[in-house]
């Protein structure tokens, strides 16, 4: 049996290698055209006072094309968005069990897509419908993402059994049926009617909600946990598969396909090309000219630096890294102590969280349905006092004990002008984007290409727009972008089974009658948020809990917008918080030779500062709200 399944995955493996290598490619290539559309329709709009006809239309194909024919590859790497912190310090024959129960739901649930996304590509192709704009027909699209669906199937069905044939080589083959009749059963007999007769609504939401966090604290891939539970919760709920096979076939396509989610990969590919064009660089040398010369210069030219670079990037993770290489060095040459060197480089990456253009903030404007530039100019002044908290934190330290942190050596009033020039392309990429979206010549979801186009012209200005960086810039874009809009197919399945369950708004009815006072109520959501963020990414924590918390926050007569900085903010300080603190992790990677406990030790004053920032914003709410209120 061992053989014969270990031949079966060998000769899968090699039908897939290059089928998936193919579509990842043809995806990367489809990414590389998404800019375009919506550049030619800003600029007809702006020079002609016309629109390209069928810009959002080719934008959604392209998107939906890109994702479906790309998530195989990412499932071939093994790199779909799963928390495996506590999974890895199981035995290993126990995690291969685990993944047997996981892909084996996860290998015919996909499957069960695909004849979904036929099904309805057969439909329209029968009744000939056509696209609005364009008039090309809509079926094509529907067998194309079908077939991405499918391959995505094939490849999850190669990890599961290479899991298979990893339990049998431990000995431990009695042991499979029990994963197998639960990941297939997970699945299939809801599917096939045999579901609990009395599960329904609000029980039902919390029994599936308790289900899916099983799921994903036990290794499976979020986006999978989700749309899983989902399809299996309606199928309960309406007592039948058939309308649960008919959604996941008009969500997922809906979720891959939407418009409104071309702005992910815009801003991602944007942070890319800013990345490679240097701006980095040139703005810790531009804060080391100015607050060099100051106790804790250097630490706070870093913090400065992830700032202005959040400006551009919009990512926590990625300003951390970029920073820290750039800083580093210069910070050890100045003996620095390397724990508050450290420190502030993976707390300053945190500042990407708050600054626009800010992933955080699309996903929770995606979710929320809040306005995208609110929370833009919500974040900037909240970014600019968290910024100023943060290096107040590094002063005082570098005061009080000088030996932390030596004073760099003077600059001239003349040198600090020519300093200045290295601020130049934040400043314009920033104004650029923020001053079309402000002064509606676009919208946020145009300024994401825009920024691409302003990123890549600069780093071609630059000399650093090479066929290689392009290249590496937007299959990383395709690669991260694929990750995240899987977890959004997940939302969209899971989203219409809480709607069905009514679960986020009796959650939101019970904590609005409640006799407490409502301060008490955040208070407890920020804990949790707090608490989840120590095990839990940012992104993959707003599409999780947000659906379900945020009917509560609006009850509760709490403002969206306020809400969403604050929310983002809190979520972020799990970045920085043990046990995974992922920017702390990233900091680590490029400081090697610094153990994490004294990485860890370095972030505790911001940590505390960022407790000051809340408490800050929940007093004077309209330090958030004060610039959206000037322009919306």
């Amino acid at each position: 049996m061992r053989n014969v399944i270990a031949k079966t995955v060998e000769s899968l493996r090699r039908f897939l290698q290059p089928l998936v290598k193919v579509m990842y490619y043809i995806s990367g290539a489809l990414l590389f055209m998404m800019p375009i559309p919506v550049i030619l329709d800003v600029v007809f709009r702006f020079t002609l006072s016309k629109s390209v006809p069928g810009a959002i239309e080719i934008e959604e194909f392209l998107l939906c094309l890109t994702i479906f024919f790309a998530l195989a590859f990412v499932q071939w790497r093994g790199e779909h968005v799963k928390i495996d912190l506590f999974t890895k310090r199981f035995p290993q024959w126990l995690q291969d069990l685990l993944e047997v129960g996981m892909y084996s739901a996860a290998a015919l649930f996909f499957a069960l897509m695909s004849s979904s996304l036929f099904h309805e590509g057969s439909k329209r192709l029968a009744s000939n419908e056509i696209s609005f704009s364009l008039n090309i027909p809509i079926g094509p699209f529907r067998y194309m993402a079908a077939f991405g669906a499918a391959v995505l199937a094939l490849a999850v069905l190669a990890t599961l059994l290479e899991a298979i044939v990893r339990v049998l080589d431990s000995k431990r083959a009695a042991w499979l049926v029990f994963p197998l009749t639960l990941g297939i059963g997970l699945v299939l007999l809801p599917a096939l009617g045999y579901f609990p007769q009395n599960l329904e609504g609000a029980q039902a939401g919390l029994t599936g909600m308790g289900l899916l966090f099983t799921l994903i604290f036990l290794g499976m891939p979020i986006g999978f946990g989700m749309a899983i539970v989902g399809f299996a919760g309606m199928t309960v709920i309406y007592h039948g598969a058939a309308p649960a096979l008919g959604m996941i076939g008009i969500v997922s396509y809906s979720q891959a396909a939407s418009y409104m989610f071309t702005v992910v990969p815009m801003f991602i590919l944007m942070g890319q090309f800013a990345y490679h064009s240097g701006i980095s660089g040139d703005l810790f040398r531009t804060g080391q000219v100015w607050l060099g010369r100051l106790p804790g210069g250097l630490a706070m030219s870093s913090v400065g630096g992830c700032a202005g670079f959040s400006a551009v990037c919009g990512d926590s993770l990625a300003t951390a890294v970029t920073m820290g290489t750039v800083a580093l060095p210069s910070m050890k040459e100045n003996k620095y102590d390397m724990s508050l060197a450290t420190g502030s480089l993976a707390a300053g990456g945190t500042l990407g969280i708050l600054i626009p253009p800010s992933a955080a903030f699309i996903f929770y404007a995606i979710v929320t349905e809040e306005s995208i530039g609110e929370l833009f100019l919500a974040g900037i002044l909240p970014g600019i006092m968290l910024t100023t908290i943060f290096m107040i934190a590094i002063y005082i330290r570098a005061r009080i004990n000088p030996q932390l942190a030596p004073p760099g050596a003077r600059t001239t009033f003349v040198e600090k002008l020519i300093s200045l020039k290295g601020i130049i392309g934040m400043l314009s990429i920033f104004l650029l984007i923020m001053g079309g979206i402000l002064s509606g010549t676009f919208s946020p979801v145009e300024g994401g290409a825009v920024g691409v186009v302003g990123a890549s012209t600069y780093a071609a200005l630059k000399g650093r727009l090479t066929l290689e960086v392009i290249k590496r810039s937007v299959f990383e874009t395709l690669f991260i972008t694929c990750k995240l809009i899987m977890i959004l197919i997940g939302v969209g399945i899971l989203g219409y089974f809480l709607a069905a369950t009514r679960l986020p708004f009796e959650i939101a009815e019970f904590f609005a009658g409640l006799a407490i006072n409502r301060y008490l109520v955040f208070a407890g959501i920020i804990g949790m948020l707090i608490g989840l963020g120590c095990v839990l990414n940012v992104i993959p924590m707003i599409l999780l809990v947000l659906p379900t918390i945020f009917p509560t926050v609006t009850t509760l007569g709490f403002d969206p917008i306020w809400f969403g900085v604050v929310c983002v903010l809190v979520m972020e300080m799990g970045q920085i918080t043990p046990p995974i603190g992922v920017n702390v992790f990233a900091i680590h990677s490029v400081a090697k030779d610094v153990p994490m406990e004294k990485i860890f030790a370095g972030i505790v004053p911001f940590f505390i500062g960022m407790i000051i920032c809340v408490a800050i914003l929940v007093v004077f709410p309209q330090i958030a709200l004060f610039l959206p209120s000037l322009l919306f």
